[in-house]
């Protein structure tokens, strides 16, 4: 997948902006829901082969779809979160239930990784046709991911040593570090948006079109 269109596209004067503020929207509370919508814009956009980010118009439905990204992302992780919990839980209630703690929070550490490796398909799903449902259909999302198994696990391995190696280094900055830290954050997040829309409409998963009227564009 030649990503490198994208990136010298994404830092042209014209465009970097719009993802600089979402990263720095990211920081906010309640407003970073923009920011996520913000990415589900951008694959919508890529699925029907558009060139171009999204512009920050209709900002009130951005928020809104970037409320309804945070629960798929919420319902895909409550399983390992609710085992991390409770395996802490264990751990720090007796001496006698450190060992049973410590193996669930294992179980919950491997329930991470397996439900997070969906995650990529579900929200190129959601952001298609905006549908919540759409992310939640495991059989399908499953069938994809096989039409495309080598490059998707490639990406998402790739995607996770990157955040990896920022939070490792420009985090420990000081002073502007974080703010830095999550500007880039965001945009590893964006490329990674590119990376798995683009092989999302490789396979069978993406059999719609959507209409334009949800997105907005400059050319």
């Amino acid at each position: 997948m030649d990503i490198i269109p994208f990136i010298q596209f994404t830092l042209n004067k014209r465009y970097i902006l719009r993802w600089v503020a979402g990263g720095i929207i990211l920081f906010i509370p309640v407003a970073n829901f923009l920011s996520l919508g913000y990415l589900s814009r951008s694959s919508r956009l890529l699925t029907i082969g558009s060139v171009g980010l999204p512009t920050w118009e209709r900002k009130s439905e951005i928020w809104i779809e970037g409320i309804k990204l945070l629960f798929i992302f919420i319902l895909y992780e409550a399983i390992p979160f609710f085992l991390f919990s409770f395996g802490f839980f264990l751990t720090a209630l007796h001496s006698m239930t450190v060992f049973f703690g410590s193996i669930i929070k294992f179980i919950g550490y491997i329930a991470l990784i397996v439900l997070s490796f969906f995650l990529p398909f579900a929200f190129a799903k959601f952001s298609e046709n905006n549908e919540f449902r759409n992310a939640l259909e495991f059989e399908k999302l499953i069938n994809g991911i096989k039409e495309v198994m080598v490059p998707y696990v490639g990406g998402y391995l790739a995607t996770g040593v990157i955040l990896y190696i920022l939070s490792k280094t420009v985090l420990r900055i000081p002073f502007i570090g974080f703010f830095v830290w999550i500007v880039l954050i965001y945009y590893t997040l964006l490329l990674a948006t590119y990376y798995f829309t683009r092989l999302y409409t490789q396979t069978s998963l993406s059999s719609e079109k959507i209409s334009e009227q949800y997105i907005v564009i400059e050319q």
